[in-house]
């Protein structure tokens, strides 16, 4: 499963205003991820992988789901980005315990998960996750805001998806690039920078694709 991921250098164009739709500069579509929610706060996920082969398709949610979170943080103002930040390390610590790696239910008892005010829209939100010529990776968020849904909240119900789904190595590659993606954002950038919604998870994915090969006792490839 590792590779290297310098992968997003159009990736702005579509999150942030292109001059054509994202359907119009997208060559190859990978994965679409639809997260619905329930009016206890609680949300389901759901994939359409393209017909992908098995290790693709992992890696492909992955990637998603670490740029949905990169997205969502870049949204949020300071506090619930703090909120949310410390909810993902927590999230971390239980999947890597010192017994190693748990499929652990990590939106248990998590504060930022609540009853919604309203019914919320049967349509969820919609991430489009596809390849552009040159193979830059893009991605369609819709509705771009939530339309009024948790977007702190999806993020935890996308990786607690992935959690119960993925292989173990999927789940060692998504574990520590959610602890690289954090890492990012104490050492490396700030999250209200539009460019860390591309910068953040290709380091946290390059980051975690490193542990992996060092592990692994290979070197790394440069």
């Amino acid at each position: 499963m590792p590779r290297r991921y310098a992968i997003f250098a159009g990736f702005l164009l579509s999150l942030f205003g292109a001059a054509q739709p994202l359907q119009a500069q997208i060559t190859k579509p990978i994965l679409d991820t639809k997260i619905v929610f329930a009016k206890d706060g609680s949300a389901t996920v759901s994939y359409n992988t393209f017909g992908a082969p098995t290790q693709d398709a992992e890696t492909s949610k992955i990637e998603s789901a670490l740029v949905f979170y990169a997205y969502t943080m870049n949204k949020l103002d300071e506090t619930k980005r703090k909120e949310l930040m410390g909810e993902v390390q927590a999230a971390v610590s239980k999947l890597a315990t010192d017994k190693g790696l748990v499929r652990a239910d990590i939106v248990k008892n998590v504060p930022l998960i609540r009853p919604l005010a309203q019914e919320p829209s049967k349509e969820g939100i919609s991430i489009k996750f596809g390849e552009m010529a040159g193979k830059e990776h893009s991605m369609d968020i819709q509705p771009p805001d939530g339309g009024g849904l948790p977007m702190d909240a999806a993020v935890l119900y996308y990786f607690q998806d992935l959690t119960k789904g993925l292989s173990s190595s999927g789940l060692r590659l998504m574990t520590l690039s959610m602890g690289g993606i954090n890492k990012w954002y104490r050492e490396k950038g700030q999250a209200s920078d539009p460019n860390s919604v591309s910068q953040a998870p290709a380091y946290a994915l390059n980051l975690a694709v490193d542990i992996i090969e060092k592990l692994s006792g290979k070197s790394a490839t440069k």
